[in-house]
């Protein structure tokens, strides 16, 4: 039997089998995910005495192509807009509970005999519930959007974009070995500068080019392009060392903002399905029967720890922000389901061998113990709520209560507005804007550095000749936001300084207020500056480095650019200013004239 044929064979033996196990917890009114990972179990190459599939490597080689296609449509799904707009009180609740369980998953690993490694893999895997499952169990029961349904879509968001940063994060751990707190911190920075300028520079381009391909009104053409916009970014992100996974979701909010972003969804849809369903049965062939008594014991406790954990944790944090007893029970109740992101980021971990084999079908039974529980759980909510009233201490009833009060009172107190705390948040939003277009140019003009030598054979020019342009045009574009920058920074210390200090000037004393303050205004530019400076350095020294080329060139190149294309490069940066203003602030352009101007 001839090689490619051999992949044809288990490819079909694969769907059928899948194919099969899924007709199957459809019936059972059970997660379609636990029927992938039985298939993938079935035809794994530990439980059939000869089995049936042969090219392994092969097929999750090919998984690996769900996951990236996966978490684009995610991406299309959610779209930017919406996880900007997640509010505070949900952002706080996300954090709250990802930190208590990513602690929590932690510690346990230790108390196991883990490394420190694994540890993290599972605390990582703990604090991510199942986008899928949740959102389903609250459209059956008809509370999609009840306050406790937005609550819960809210913390799913904020939870899902967290696990791009995780995974993309143990990716680079798995991969590199990195798992000292330098090495993840650069990976950190690195993910970051990615997301910005992804973010900026796919929101300027990706549209405009899905929106002139829907013109031909091809199912076709729209497909080939939106796979086409999904890897490269993928391929992009490889390259930084970054996860594809996350250029692809990156990509995917980009174009989920778009008019089109339906109709990819519905396009893509079944080539998503088909290779997420490879996925997770590549998933379930990792998982070794003759294990079983070595990981069913730390399974069971991990299942225990993961439903107390979530439940407590989502329980005290919905409460914290404001919300009453009984909504913040129904919040923690409704989140005890272990996510497909929790799979994908052990797999990552195993396929690297960075982890233990026995943590694989640890999570994998750890799945399916909480999806047999979790709509049980999720049901409770109420009779929970009613017992704990009928029968809690009269002292801890009225404890609870005026705790409510109490955290009421100290939100609306952090609700206060100032003049001066306008002015700050007005000139903070420019700062932040304009930093984050300097951020997107260095970023972008150090990446082309990088393929100068090809570009340079390609368009007939020495490389150190190319080097400079590129580097020159990059900083002659970041002018106008630096004199933005400096002079928001300005109006920002001035106005700190004001607020601390006070405007009078008592001229009886040296020291006095006018003094004190313009030195903490100073102090205050210097310092920001610095930081701002110390990370651009090693990237300007490298988009100035290339060629034979002395100093005073790229001065003499840097000056006579910024005289000749003045006007383009202010109009270029206007465009770049709006983009950034509407991906992470959301506002428009009267908007942006009449913040700016308020700011000023």
């Amino acid at each position: 039997m001839s090689e490619d044929f051999a992949l044809v064979r288990d490819f079909a033996i694969i769907m059928a089998v899948a194919g099969g196990a899924l007709v199957l917890f459809r019936r059972l009114n059970l997660p379609p995910i636990l029927g992938y990972l039985l298939a993938g179990f079935i035809v794994g190459p530990f439980t059939l005495p000869d089995p049936p599939i042969h090219n392994v490597e092969t097929i999750r080689l090919l998984s690996d192509l769900g996951l990236v296609l996966l978490l684009f449509a995610l991406g299309l799904e959610f779209g930017w807009e919406r996880i900007r707009q997640v509010g505070f009180r949900v952002v706080l609740i996300g954090v709250i509970e990802m930190t208590f369980m990513l602690a929590v998953g932690y510690e346990v690993g230790l108390l196991l005999g883990w490394s420190g490694k694994e540890s993290f893999f599972l605390g990582a895997a703990l604090s991510i519930s199942s986008s899928a499952v949740l959102v389903k169990m609250l459209r059956d029961s008809d509370q999609l959007l009840t306050t406790r349904g937005q609550l819960i879509i809210g913390i799913l968001v904020v939870e899902d974009f967290v696990a791009v940063i995780l995974l993309s994060i143990l990716s680079g751990v798995a991969t590199t070995g990195t798992a000292n707190a330098a090495g993840v911190g650069v990976l950190v920075v690195k993910l970051a500068v990615f997301m910005v300028s992804a973010l900026v520079l796919g929101g300027l381009l990706a549209p405009k080019l899905i929106d002139y391909v829907a013109r031909f009104k091809s199912r076709e053409t729209l497909l080939i392009t939106g796979l086409a916009l999904c890897f490269g970014l993928a391929l992009v992100a490889g390259e930084l060392g970054v996860s594809a996974a996350a250029g692809a979701f990156i990509i995917g909010t980009v174009l989920g903002d778009s008019e089109h972003a339906e109709e990819m969804l519905q396009v893509m849809g079944p080539v998503r399905d088909m290779f997420a369903a490879l996925f997770f049965v590549s998933v379930g062939m990792l998982v070794d029967l003759s294990l079983f008594s070595q990981f069913i014991g730390p399974a069971l406790i991990v299942s225990v720890v993961f439903v107390a954990g979530k439940v407590l944790a989502d329980t005290l944090g919905t409460f914290v922000t404001g919300h009453d007893g009984r909504t913040a029970l129904q919040v923690g109740t409704g989140m005890p389901q272990i996510g497909e992101f929790s799979l994908a980021m052990v797999k990552v971990g195993a396929d690297h061998k960075a982890i233990a084999p026995s943590l694989y079908p640890i999570i994998a039974v750890t799945t399916a113990i909480t999806s047999v529980v979790y709509p049980f759980i999720f049901r409770s909510s109420d009779r929970t709520a009613g017992l704990l009233a009928r029968r809690s201490p009269r002292l801890l009833s009225y404890y609870v209560t005026q705790l409510s009060f109490w955290l009421g009172a100290l939100r609306r107190a952090f609700t206060f507005r100032s003049e001066v705390t306008e002015v700050i948040q007005q000139s903070g939003r420019v700062i932040i804007l304009n930093l984050g277009i300097i951020v997107v140019l260095i970023t972008a003009g150090t990446f082309l550095v990088r393929f100068v030598e090809p570009l340079a054979e390609l368009v007939n020019l020495q490389k150190g000749v190319l080097g400079l342009i590129v580097g020159s045009a990059t900083i002659v574009l970041c002018v106008p936001a630096g004199a933005i920058l400096w002079r928001q920074l300005r109006v920002m210390a001035d106005a700190l300084s004001a607020n601390i200090f006070g405007d009078r000037v008592d001229s009886s004393t040296m020291w006095h207020r006018g003094a004190l303050r313009n030195m903490f205004r100073d102090s205050l530019l210097a310092v920001i500056l610095i930081m701002t400076a110390v990370w651009t350095i090693p990237l300007v020294t490298e988009l100035l480095s290339l060629g034979p080329l002395s100093v005073p060139v790229p001065v003499l190149l840097l000056l006579a650019v910024a005289v000749l294309t003045g006007r383009t490069i202010i109009k270029v940066h206007g465009l770049l200013e709006e983009t950034v203003r509407r991906t992470f602030l959301g506002q428009n352009g009267d908007e942006a004239s009449k913040g700016s101007g308020s700011a000023e």
